[in-house]
């Protein structure tokens, strides 16, 4: 291993002092656009566990710490305009450091600091820093999509043969093929968070791409259907109503004849038991186990342990404390009591300003795209939408899902500055 990676640095050291040089001369460079698709392709599909070779020589971890030197060597070494995110986004790194080492048990809190909030955060600065043309965010949108029709395509394999579904909470739930998505919430909130990229995309791009969209579309509606998922069933639903908000004009009426017609087709078409899944949000009556009993008792456990604690017991430490004070050591199962009981209220608001800030800035540059003639105009502009409706939708799945310490906001950090580069340095 030692000899490979020596091997390694050796030989990417003349490739990485041209790259960076192209870097410092404010030109996009191919080899960096490349290798940070192949690490959103690498982390979303898994492919150090599909791989055994990949595995074995770390390759992951090696893509992840030759992106983040060379990152950070041309961010400091080159003129890049600083973000409206920067700071929000440094202050909420922070936080989150301090309530590691200061951590009810630093032992437990660093694994989930080190492998969640230092290694994703470093998408950001990838996304940031490589990122730089529209012809370069194209790529990287395309990689994740790629990554989702991957996962979408393998759920919908696995649903036909039954090889991804078995019993859970009395039904038949879709499980997801790799382990970040192999509960049926993860596999869910995946399908969710696809949906805005494939609505502002859409009426953008060429016919081939809408097939792709329209592909994957049909696989995201199988997984959040059949995945029998509460926390997806609620997001759905809530990004419907922001659909249908922010649309305009006759195409309001549009979506809402569509979303009558799909609604309509799951009435009639979805097994009973999807439909009586989606009752239970409402009537609290389950076919079969606790789910609901579960959720209410960690909300009644998390008000104690933070009346208890007011200040926050640190990084993904909720449990521990739970154990401790109830005997009970399930999480919080939820975004909002995550935040509050794990770092506190000062943590709760810099996360939300973090929040803020992505939509204002996607605000503000799809003002700008507004006013300007540009070739990437529509497609620019339908990705700053669809960056900006991606957060809401992972805050609509925080309702029933931690997410927290996940890659989605560093993603979303690292696009927005990507889209904020472009049109400040009008590289277009």
């Amino acid at each position: 291993m030692g000899n490979f990676d020596f091997l390694f640095a050796c030989s990417s050291d003349r490739i990485l002092k041209h790259s960076l040089t192209a870097i410092d001369r404010n030109e996009p460079n191919k080899l960096f656009v490349y290798l940070t698709c192949l690490y959103i392709l690498t982390w979303y599909l898994q492919l150090d566990n599909r791989v055994e070779f990949l595995a074995t020589i770390r390759f992951e971890f090696i893509l992840g710490i030759f992106l983040s030197v060379s990152a950070l060597i041309s961010y400091f070494s080159s003129p890049i305009k600083n973000s409206p995110l920067l700071t929000p986004a440094i202050f909420y790194f922070f936080i989150l450091t301090c309530y590691t080492f200061f951590s009810y048990d630093f032992t437990y809190s660093w694994p989930i600091y080190f492998n969640r909030v230092v290694k994703f955060s470093m998408l950001a600065v990838f996304l940031s820093v490589f990122i730089r043309t529209p012809w370069a965010l194209k790529m990287v949108v395309a990689a994740f999509l790629l990554a989702m029709l991957k996962l979408g395509q393998e759920g919908f394999v696995g649903w036909v043969t039954g090889n991804l579904v078995w019993e859970n909470q009395g039904i038949m739930r879709l499980h997801g093929s790799v382990p970040i998505y192999e509960h049926p919430n993860s596999f869910s909130g995946m399908a969710v968070g696809c949906l805005p990229f494939i609505f502002y995309l859409y009426p953008s791009v060429s016919k081939l791409w809408k097939g792709f969209l329209l592909l994957l579309l049909m696989f995201c509606t199988i997984i959040i259907v059949f995945t029998g998922s509460r926390t997806g069933y609620v997001a759905t639903v809530g990004l419907g109503m922001f659909f249908f908000i922010k649309s305009q004009g006759g195409g309001r009426w549009r979506y809402l004849v569509m979303m009558i017609l799909v609604v309509a087709a799951a009435v009639v078409f979805a097994p009973s038991d999807y439909k009586d899944r989606f009752q239970s949000i409402f009537t609290l009556q389950e076919k079969e186990g606790s789910s609901t009993e579960a959720r209410l008792e960690i909300l009644s456990d998390a008000v104690s342990v933070y009346l208890a604690k007011p200040f926050g017991v640190g990084v993904g430490a909720f449990p521990l404390v739970r154990q401790e004070m109830f005997g009970r050591r399930q999480d919080t199962h939820n975004l909002y009591l995550e935040l509050i009981t794990n770092i506190g209220p000062l943590g709760l608001v810099t996360f939300f300003v973090l929040v803020y800030r992505i939509s204002r800035v996607n605000w503000e540059i799809q003002k700008q795209l507004q006013v300007l003639q540009l070739a990437n105009k529509q497609l620019l502009l339908a990705m700053s939408k669809s960056i900006e409706t991606f957060i809401y939708a992972r805050l609509f799945l925080g309702l029933f899902g931690m997410d927290t310490y996940e890659i989605y906001w560093w993603f979303a950090v690292g696009l927005t500055n990507s889209l904020f580069n472009i049109i400040n340095k009008r590289e277009i």
